[in-house]
């Protein structure tokens, strides 16, 4: 049903628009990115297929190591005071000091 409301719509839509200034728009090389950027573009990064994969490798490792930096802030943020590294240790020290040393006693 949703599938012929929406190529009910679509027909609409493009009988709407004339045939003409489809045609313009496709012959006149319209793009959503204009023409320098694309071409500064691929003067940086596409230029040769090594350096093409030179960026893409680097550009993967940091966008993993700030997504994991990222992950693990977020696991400490939601987490502070349950994991080991976050825990106050010094709260249990208490506990050696009320028995003393109890291991001299057996002697």
């Amino acid at each position: 049903m949703f599938r012929l409301a929406a190529h009910s719509a679509l027909r609409r839509v493009s009988a709407q628009i004339p045939a003409q200034r489809v045609r313009h728009l496709a012959t006149a090389g319209a793009t959503p990115i204009p023409p320098g950027f694309l071409r500064k573009w691929y003067n940086t990064f596409g230029k040769s297929t090594a350096l093409y994969a030179s960026w893409l490798v680097m550009f993967i490792v940091v966008g993993e190591f700030t997504t994991g930096k990222l992950t693990d802030w977020a696991w400490t943020a939601n987490n502070y005071g349950k994991t080991f590294s976050t825990v106050d240790w010094s709260r249990f020290d208490d506990f050696e000091e009320e028995g003393g040393d109890d291991d001299d006693d057996d002697e």
